[in-house]
């Protein structure tokens, strides 16, 4: 397995990883991602905005819910059956479950971040652009990635690192776009559950990297899939 360099617990320079990522290129995208994501330019517009970002965190905790919404139901299945379960069978499930809680946690604290930032920032937050239409996005791309992770779980794993790498390089431009945000101290409650960031350049650098590393995370269990890993069970319920 493909060893990456993961930075989370990692004291890094997040101005040199920025150019890191930004001399690299984004994941390939699926038909499914390249069309929400025209989707979104088209109702949030080109520009790189902090309302835009929001709407991508609001999207970006949904593959997680579904891996281990996922490995629940697997479980459930394996203990309703009139067999014993075994440890290898509870192995995928259980680092599923597991997966899902921690990513789908940090994108919370990313979410509630930027939202808090935006409210000190006195952006407006339209009823349809930040309302409605979330939640129909976030409904729809749940039901896709609960979809691709039931049929086959590689799919869901593929589409969520080029989301994430997408959402890497993103964040990465826009504090580039943006060297006032280098001088512009920041302050939030929800640094309390988030490692603390003098300015809002470096909260979004930092963020950048986070979703790197979700790549990473997504990228890796991708090819234990296609090396069998913890994967009987996968096999079984993928061709049936």
């Amino acid at each position: 397995m493909v060893k990456y360099q993961f930075t989370r617990g990692r004291d890094v320079d997040l101005k040199e990883e920025q150019e890191r990522t930004l001399s690299t290129p984004t994941l390939p995208a699926n038909l499914i991602l390249k069309s929400m994501f025209l989707t979104f330019d088209i109702l949030y517009g080109r520009a790189r905005t902090l309302p835009k970002v929001k709407v991508l965190e609001i999207l970006a905790r949904y593959p997680y819910w579904a891996w281990e919404w996922g490995g629940y139901l697997r479980l459930s299945r394996a203990y309703s059956s009139s067999k014993y379960g075994t440890v290898q069978d509870n192995e995928l499930p259980l680092r599923h479950i597991e997966m899902g809680r921690d990513l789908q946690d940090n994108e919370q604290w990313h979410l509630m971040l930027v939202e808090d930032i935006m409210r000190q920032k006195g952006l407006k937050q339209g009823w349809f652009r930040m309302s409605l239409m979330p939640r129909l996005l976030a409904f729809t791309y749940y039901c896709l990635t609960r979809i691709m992770y039931r049929v086959r779980p590689s799919w869901s794993f593929s589409m969520n690192a080029a989301f994430e790498s997408h959402a890497e390089h993103e964040y990465m431009k826009m504090s580039k776009e943006h060297p006032e945000w280098d001088d512009e101290l920041l302050d939030s409650h929800y640094f309390k559950f988030y490692p603390r960031q003098k300015t809002l350049g470096d909260l979004m650098r930092r963020i950048a990297l986070d979703e790197r590393d979700h790549m990473y995370d997504s990228l890796e269990e991708l090819e234990r899939l296609k090396n069998g890993g913890g994967g009987q069970r996968i096999k079984r319920e993928a061709s049936s």
